[in-house]
């Protein structure tokens, strides 16, 4: 049956998006870790006692009860909530592009992105009239059949939603439920539905609000019980590079969705204008690590001197900006294709110069 092998699959799975869903969990992560282990912030008097690894404070230790019922005294609690999250975040990413490849499969918006059976036609048996420029091919266009893509997504959906259960019953925190609920229909009206906000102007800011501050934020708060500053700081950094990743893809696709009536930040601006809003985000995320390297390290410097961890921030800073000026290269030039896989490489890239500048705080 065409389109049945794991290949086939794993190419509807969009590999190279899986780490924008991952990255901004990182980011939340790492940013959370200290304050749990060293600061002790973290739950208050509403926050169950972790059911599976204790780690509850004896009432007598505690002001006001403030800290009654944090779970922050175990590591394997902390590391198997930041997994949970991560789990999440992937497998709702996954789900999200199989509907994606479900709803503009059948709107017609893929025409041209079919995958080539044999040499010159189509999975369908059709002659081929893919279009290479468009991009990599999709599930539907290349003659799989739309209900099982669709059922493809809800599995997807359905790993994500029993890992966040568990995350509420780890935390205690069981209105994570309608966060959960708000993620899964941002990922189907991205263009599924009678009116997708992805055809409407709406998808690079629901980008940046899931990818970049949801995800971000939602992590420190399940690990902390609170949301920092410096949370937020990270994850509109996630979120810039997720907007980019999005604009790239709307820049490769726009003559495509101007005649499928997709209106996107890039069908506005154009090709030249929308370029240079990419490469601006691009810009601005590695500069919000590198600020907040620079705000830690100062701080580090003034009361321990110069610490090792600082060495190993700035080798993670200089590959970060390496990653993102290759990426901007390929845009400037119209490489599309290059650029995408940098985007998500430089996410993943971007989380790890937060966990190493992390380390200084």
């Amino acid at each position: 049956m065409a389109g049945m092998t794991m290949s086939t699959w794993i190419r509807g799975a969009r590999l190279k998006t899986l780490p924008l869903a991952v990255a901004p969990v990182i980011i939340g992560t790492a940013l959370s870790w200290k304050g749990v282990f060293v600061y002790s912030q973290g739950g208050d008097v509403l926050h169950e006692p972790c059911p599976f690894f204790g780690g509850q404070r004896d009432l007598g230790e505690t002001k006001l009860g403030s800290l009654v019922g944090a779970c922050h005294h175990s590591v394997s609690w902390f590391i198997l909530v930041a997994v949970l999250c991560g789990c999440v975040a992937l497998f709702l990413q996954i789900a999200a592009n199989f509907a994606n490849d479900y709803s503009d499969g059948v709107r017609g918006t893929d025409e041209g992105r079919g995958a080539d059976m044999e040499p010159g036609r189509s999975s369908a048996g059709t002659l081929s009239t893919r279009d290479p420029s468009r991009g990599p091919a999709r599930l539907v266009a290349s003659g799989v059949n739309p209900g099982t893509v669709l059922a493809a997504a809800g599995i997807s959906a359905l790993i994500a939603c029993l890992c966040g259960l568990a995350v509420c019953a780890l935390t205690g925190y069981w209105w994570f439920i309608l966060v959960g609920f708000a993620c899964l229909v941002a990922g189907w009206c991205y263009v599924g539905g009678k009116h997708p906000y992805g055809y409407h102007y709406l998808g690079e800011v629901f980008v940046f609000v899931f990818f970049g501050l949801v995800a971000t934020c939602g992590t420190m708060f399940a690990l902390t019980g609170t949301v920092s500053l410096s949370g937020i700081w990270g994850g509109c950094a996630a979120g810039f590079v997720a907007m980019a990743v999005l604009c790239v893809n709307n820049l490769r696709d726009i003559e495509s969705d101007r005649n499928h009536g997709k209106h996107t930040w890039m069908t506005a601006l154009g090709r030249s204008k929308g370029a240079v809003l990419a490469i601006a985000l691009l810009t601005m995320a590695p500069a919000m690590a590198i600020l907040f390297f620079l705000v830690l390290c100062r701080s580090v410097l003034v009361a321990e001197g110069v610490p090792a961890m600082s060495i190993v921030s700035i080798a993670a800073i200089l590959i970060m900006c390496a990653i993102h000026a290759a990426a901007i290269v390929a845009i400037a030039k119209e490489r599309y294709g290059t650029a995408l896989p940098l985007c998500s490489l430089g996410s993943l890239v971007l989380a790890v110069t937060f966990v190493m500048s992390s380390m200084l705080m």
